[in-house]
């Protein structure tokens, strides 16, 4: 079978190649094979890592299939069975469409369960725009095949090919919704990629399934990943660019691991430029910045020929450094893909939202996509939205996000850099021990029951979010989880000072305590005082003069470490509803309390009665959370316009 077919084979045919692709798996008890592989695999596979089955690219290198347990793998130190029929799946499905398969054999851990893994490294260094992740359930009466779209971006097309058929009963969550973090599909959708866990019944697969019926559910999946509307390359952000060179150890005032790079592999932009360091097995994501960016120390402007500059923090990130050498190994950057867009105003009647951009769909084809927005030293996140009324080269946006990305001194037309980044973290990876395992699942237990509480208050309550530019905090401020806010921005998101607030940064979200800035900045520049002593600031560009100065936030260091963000940068804050509800239950103890006593006094109570009088007692006191939404009737006097127009004349009604 060739590696991209250009005619549909046959039912019979693409099951004997299943069968004969799936014994490369099935060896000794499924507990995974090496080279020589029993059958001939013409797609080409290696073994591009240690445990990790890859098949070289074909079409369609885009698009990514995945096969966790493929074998017997072990979850939380307890062996568990393969996944049968899964991995010779995901490379027959690569020589029907194209695609590349990634599939973990006699590897330890589970990719879908842990949050480190070999699998997810490589994921995250191919950033393809669509990933599928193939899984095995036992055999369900409503169910064949059912597809986990977790929380984030999903293949729309590719799973509405699937439903559409009338050969398999397609359900959608029911079974596995894909949504705890640390499965495949969560780590896809958090890097920014549409992807969908597909989990497919035991009849459905070798050794139960018949073989009319795998013939027909391989073909099935090939022509929705042929038909998915995702699939389209990004024309206008090219994909990753890798580069070795030897590095230097340079001091710059970063919080943040940092790499400075000549300017002409950053064209466009200064930074800073999302990208992934490796050395030595360790990889950790770092910001990129210009050599000649505006501030930049004199003695890191001209970097030794053809060298990388890595920050103290990074150098100590990467595990590279020895006691007081200046000099580090020669390291990997990878560049992700960029694209230089022209800033217009948006249409009036055709606005974007606080977070959004409009694009030329003959640019970026296919659905919004999530992208790093990067001008002047300012980032921000945003949705790219495909316009037909956006030319090539040019990108509609907000007066809001253009004002947010505003510096000082900065040219009118200066460019927006779109840059085709995931979910950025600084952290190294490491494997985690079992103990370790149990903590990160209990934490991301509580994290992901945290986050449902919120999605229902918020959704009673309403809590509406604010967009604001970051800028150093107040001194003393710094150690603490806060962000100093106007004390008009309260008022528009029903918070109070001193309740917490949740700040969100792309991917990463974290929770503060929202004071009122006793000092709202009133112009561009720190005071030169305070300039100098916030060393930070010579890589942060200035406000414009003239700002309007709610659409400004001070956060404290310790929380744009934890979000991973720079200093620069554009974050949502919208108020955090549990503990504001349960501060308002707090004051119903007493009155509630008083008036159970008190009918509990009477010789014969109502406690019908009484209990409606808690209820609308509660309901009275938690209505002032509420936030009401205006009325969207907009009052328009016809005749007036129509007269503006010189169709009519003004009736008696109207005049004077």
């Amino acid at each position: 079978m060739a590696a991209h077919q250009t005619s549909t084979p046959s039912v019979t045919d693409v099951a004997a190649r299943w069968l004969a692709l799936e014994q490369v798996f099935s060896e000794e008890r499924y507990d995974g094979g090496r080279p020589p592989w029993p059958v001939e695999v013409a797609n080409r596979v290696v073994e591009s890592t240690s445990g990790l089955l890859e098949s070289l690219p074909g079409t369609r290198p885009h698009v990514v299939i995945t096969a966790p347990h493929a074998t017997n793998h072990v979850r939380a130190g307890a062996m568990k069975v393969a996944d049968r029929g899964t991995g010779g799946l995901a490379l027959l499905l690569a020589e029907l469409t194209g695609a590349t398969a990634l599939i973990a054999l006699h590897s330890t851990g589970d990719a879908n369960f842990d949050v480190e893994h070999p699998l997810k490294v490589r994921l995250a260094e191919l950033r393809p725009a669509l990933v599928i992740d193939l899984h095995g359930m036992r055999r369900r009466p409503g169910s064949d095949v059912d597809l986990g779209a977790g929380d984030g971006l999903v293949p729309d097309a590719f799973v509405s090919a699937l439903r559409a058929s009338s050969q398999v009963l397609v359900t959608v969550n029911e079974v596995f919704d894909a949504m705890r973090p640390t499965t495949v599909t969560a780590f896809s959708q958090d890097l920014g990629i549409r992807a969908v866990q597909a989990e497919i019944g035991a009849h459905l697969r070798p050794p139960m399934g018949e073989s009319a019926d795998l013939g027909r559910l391989a073909l099935l999946i090939a022509g929705a990943i042929n038909a998915s509307e995702a699939l389209v390359p990004e024309a206008a952000v090219p994909g990753a660019v890798q580069i070795s060179r030897p590095a230097t150890a340079v001091r710059i005032p970063s919080g943040v691991p940092s790499v400075v790079v000549p300017p002409d592999l950053l064209p466009g932009t200064t930074g800073p430029i999302p990208v992934s360091v490796a050395v030595d097995g360790a990889t950790v994501h770092a910001w990129a910045w210009a050599s000649s960016t505006p501030g930049m120390p004199e003695a890191v402007q001209v970097l030794p020929p053809g060298h990388f500059g890595l920050t103290r923090r990074l150098t100590a990130s990467l595990e590279t450094s020895s006691g007081g050498q200046d000099a580090v190994r020669p390291v990997t950057v990878t560049f992700p893909g960029t694209a230089q867009l022209k800033p217009l105003a948006a249409l009036v009647d055709d606005l974007p939202a606080g977070d959004e951009v409009q694009v030329s769909p003959d640019e970026f084809p296919g659905p919004p996509r999530r992208y790093l927005l990067v001008r002047g030293g300012v980032t921000a996140w945003v949705t790219a939205v495909p316009r037909a009324h956006v030319r090539p080269g040019t990108v509609r946006a907000g007066y809001q996000l253009r004002l947010l990305t505003e510096t000082e001194g900065a040219d009118e037309a200066g460019d927006f850099t779109l840059v085709a980044a995931g979910s950025v973290r600084s952290a190294s990876r490491r494997a985690l021990s079992a103990w370790g395992q149990v903590r990160a699942a209990w934490r991301l237990l509580h994290l992901g029951l945290d986050q449902a509480t919120e999605v229902v208050l918020r959704f009673l309550f309403r809590a509406p979010t604010a967009a604001v530019r970051v800028i150093q905090a107040h001194p003393g401020d710094d150690g603490q989880a806060i962000v100093a806010l106007h004390p008009a921005v309260f008022d528009r998101i029903g918070l109070e000072p001193g309740q917490q607030v949740l700040v969100r940064w792309g991917p990463n979200e974290v929770v503060a305590v929202a004071v009122e800035d006793h000092d709202p900045p009133s112009v561009g520049a720190p005071p030169e005082g305070a300039r100098k002593v916030q060393r930070v600031n010579r890589l942060t560009p200035d406000l414009p003069d003239g700002v309007a100065p709610h659409v400004v936030a001070r956060l404290s260091s310790s929380l744009r470490l934890a979000l991973d963000a720079p200093v620069a940068t554009v974050v949502s804050v919208r108020r955090r509803m549990r503990p504001i509800l349960v501060g308002n239950l707090y004051t119903l103890v007493i009155p509630l309390a008083s008036l159970v006593l008190a009918g509990a006094a009477l010789e014969d109570p109502n406690w019908w009665l009484i209990n409606a009088g808690t209820l609308a007692m509660s309901v009275f006191a938690l209505a002032k959370l509420r936030i009401p939404r205006p009325r969207a009737e907009m009052r328009v006097d016809r005749e007036w316009q129509e007269t503006l127009a010189g169709d009519g004349e003004p009736s008696a009604k109207m005049s004077p």
